[in-house]
């Protein structure tokens, strides 16, 4: 006789715990155990770890799976267990993890695979085989793809997050943290008056209840310098959107900016001159050509789609030096420079960063955030089983993408959702945007250093976003390799 001890781990959720019987068997390569219930008289409570043993003939071999089985309490009481997962000790004195992470139902079966990875030709057992491809199966049939719109990207075949399989779901913890901290804010915003507030603000100093008791130095130090050229150009490059900024050595035929235009902000110096030393930088918001802005209660809003030149000069400062705010030159569409009035010239710069916000929550957000981490995690929880090491690698990084994105359809995007009623790039300019933003993605875009040599920015200075980002694609990318 030999003993295996199995410890249960129940989930936090709400209603996590049950009352039911759980039965176990244990098969290995060489054998299996008889099914047998697990006794705990209390009961399988929410957070409970609990410890039991399984009494086996002879040793089992490699274990392959765990199966668990659940019956109603006195066939009368019908509930849920959601488990977190098992773990098993072995009379060898092995510790085998078996993750689980989902609901098992009054009589319902659950096959648990170890957490070890392995690839298909090292599983070699048969058993474990089958136990791979009808995982494949069962997932294919759970993640199921729908096309949104046509020319964006497929999502998840689901209408609501209680709709997912619950090892996708947000945990009890992490929903109520979600909501506790969006409601913490609403209330905020309420007790200052602002929630429900649709007047202009008339300065920066009214923006304080928002950031309540989110102060911090670079807000402040926001605060102070946002309309400074200085801090405007640096934001190309390490602030909401790193992403836009490329170096200039021709300039658009739709940007006539002249020498004499930039004369004063080039030190004397020429643009053909300053563009052959890899000094010029340019930052294009074509994709919002023509879009119509949106109604904002009322009130109609305004897109443009500038054109931004800078200029990196000797000290290493990114500055602004012209800016044209449509892509047709003309006498009714002026380069605004920065020895204009010096209203006209921060105007200039407010519909910039306006036409920022715009281009970074659809295309670099939206987009390369939310649903293209949506098309990776369908395909992975498609394709993938779960002992394969792919899937253990991403699994907790794409555990909660289905849900949140399900969320900002329903909430955001949706025909009455707040960005789709609220954003000046809302309505639909915000569907006709992100058509555009998909049909110019392209691979080497979202591989950093590819997308940083493209752009000609490998050694503008001050460019931190690079800097820090390089490490960490390189710290991968040693990682992959082993």
């Amino acid at each position: 006789m030999v003993i295996y001890t199995v410890t249960t781990y129940t989930g936090d959720r709400l209603l996590a715990g049950t009352t039911n019987y759980i039965y176990i068997q244990l098969r290995g390569t060489e054998d299996e155990s008889d099914e047998q219930r697990l006794k705990c008289f209390r009961g399988f409570w929410q957070g409970s770890v609990q410890e039991f043993q399984i009494d086996c003939k002879a040793p089992l071999g490699e274990l392959i799976d765990v199966k668990l089985h659940s019956k109603p309490f006195m066939g009368l009481l019908y509930d849920q267990w959601f488990c977190d997962k098992i773990t098993i000790s072995t009379p060898e004195g092995d510790k085998i993890l078996f993750p689980c992470y989902n609901w098992l139902d009054w009589n319902e079966r659950l096959a648990l695979r170890p957490a070890k990875a392995s690839l298909v030709f090292q599983d070699t057992n048969l058993i474990a085989q089958k136990l791979r491809m009808r995982e494949v199966d069962e997932q294919q049939k759970l993640f199921r793809w729908r096309v949104y719109a046509e020319g964006m990207p497929q999502v998840i075949d689901c209408d609501s997050a209680c709709s997912l399989p619950p090892e996708v779901r947000f945990s009890f913890s992490k929903e109520s943290e979600f909501y506790f901290s969006a409601g913490k804010q609403l209330v905020a915003l309420k007790l200052t008056g602002l929630a429900d507030c649709r007047d202009s603000w008339e300065s920066i100093s009214q923006l304080e209840p928002i950031l309540c008791d989110k102060r911090s130095e670079t807000i402040e130090y926001c605060q102070e310098h946002w309309d400074e050229d200085e801090f405007f150009g640096y934001q190309f490059l390490n602030g909401l959107n790193p992403m836009m900024i490329q170096l200039c050595s021709t300039l658009p035929e739709n940007f006539p900016v002249t020498d004499d235009m930039v004369k004063g902000s080039l030190g004397g110096s020429s643009l053909e001159q300053e563009m052959e030393k890899g000094n010029i930088f340019l930052s294009d918001y074509k994709m919002l050509d023509e879009l119509v802005g949106n109604v904002v209660s009322g009130r109609q809003q305004y897109l443009t789609a500038p054109l931004v030149l800078l200029y990196c000069n000797p000290q290493g400062l990114m500055l602004p030096i012209a800016i044209q705010l449509r892509q047709k030159p003309g006498k009714d569409n002026p380069i605004f420079l920065p020895t204009d009035s010096k209203a006209d010239w921060k105007l200039a710069k407010i519909f910039v960063r306006s036409a920022e916000f715009g281009v970074h929550e659809v295309d670099f957000h939206l987009l390369r955030t939310h649903l293209l981490a949506e098309v990776f995690t369908v395909a992975t929880l498609r394709n993938l089983p779960s002992p394969h090491p792919l899937h253990k690698l991403l699994f907790p990084h794409i555990r909660y993408t289905l849900q949140i994105n399900i969320m900002a359809r329903n909430q955001l995007i949706s025909k009455d959702g707040a960005i789709t009623k609220y954003a000046g790039v809302g309505g639909e300019s915000l569907e006709k945007l992100l058509k555009r933003a998909t049909a110019s993605l392209t691979y080497s875009a979202l591989c950093l250093p590819d997308n940083i040599s493209e752009r000609g920015l490998e050694t503008v200075p001050n460019y931190y976003y690079r800097d820090d980002g390089m490490k960490l694609w390189h710290f991968i990318n040693k990682y992959d390799n082993q």
